[in-house]
């Protein structure tokens, strides 16, 4: 077994689960570009129809692999980073449901990919951090853009600056994680998330995330992207289907 392993299921769901379990699942050069190589062919895969993301061994990233940052000069570090967002762009640019599973430590970089999730299922056990500044760096993994949206600017500010901690219950009230659910049942909830969102109309959805993606915009700017948004679902077989199951009063089956 590899640094990432990867089930495609028979319902659809692709697991995407990092595996350096000794390392709390840390990222390290094999983990990132295993995931630039692997995520793009999930995520043009018709017979994948959503991602869970999650970790092995109890703990979903532990963040950057330190001993691994040993040694880098700036030119280096750079690479790296441009290797860390690509990962970051192909989630947050999936056009597919991601869905998140978080038990143990999501911290520093991992806590960036939680974010990313069109839901983040946490365990009660599990801890999203942003020890950053620790170790004498800032944020990334899109961290300075997810956050805020998440929690909002004023408290955003204070989690990084102070490099919080942030235990389960509170990720889920500040907006970090949006599903609290019992030790070790995590990935489980995240799967059946996952199988929910993938049943949506995929176009629409599509488009609706990276609608979602570009805000906040000004309103004129929001009415103009949905008016094109809309003509195009209009004019869509997942129209047909939705409109002709309400008329049915039977449930829309989007997927063939």
């Amino acid at each position: 077994m590899g640094a990432v392993n990867i089930d495609r299921r028979d319902d659809g769901i692709a697991r995407v689960a990092i595996n350096r379990t000794e390392k709390r699942n840390a990222l390290n050069d094999e983990v990132r570009h295993t995931l630039i190589a692997e995520l793009p062919g999930l995520l043009r895969d018709d017979a994948v129809h959503a991602l869970v993301l999650t970790g092995e061994g109890g703990h979903f990233c532990a963040g950057g692999d330190i001993a691994s940052m040993e040694g880098l000069d700036s030119k280096g570090a750079r690479a790296r980073m441009k290797d860390n967002h690509t990962i970051v762009r192909l989630i947050a640019e999936a056009e597919k449901p991601v869905v998140t599973a978080i038990e143990g430590f999501a911290v520093g970089a991992g806590a960036g990919l939680a974010m990313l999730g069109d839901t983040a299922v946490i365990s009660e056990g599990g801890t999203i951090g942003f020890p950053f500044f620790r170790v004498g760096l800032i944020p990334d993994y899109g961290i300075l853009h997810t956050l805020p949206r998440r929690a909002g600017g004023a408290r955003a500010r204070q989690l990084l600056l102070y490099a919080k901690m942030v235990k389960a219950p509170d990720a889920i009230a500040w907006g970090l994680a949006d599903e609290l659910v019992a030790d070790g049942k995590a990935e489980e909830k995240a799967v059946e998330r996952a199988l929910e969102l993938a049943q949506m109309p995929p176009f629409a959805f599509a488009i609706a995330k990276q609608q979602l993606g570009l805000a906040p915009v000004k309103l004129e700017e929001a009415l103009e992207m949905e008016a094109l948004a809309q003509a195009g679902c209009f004019g869509a077989d997942e129209f047909l289907e939705g409109s002709t199951a309400f008329l049915e009063k039977r449930s829309p089956v989007f997927r063939k």
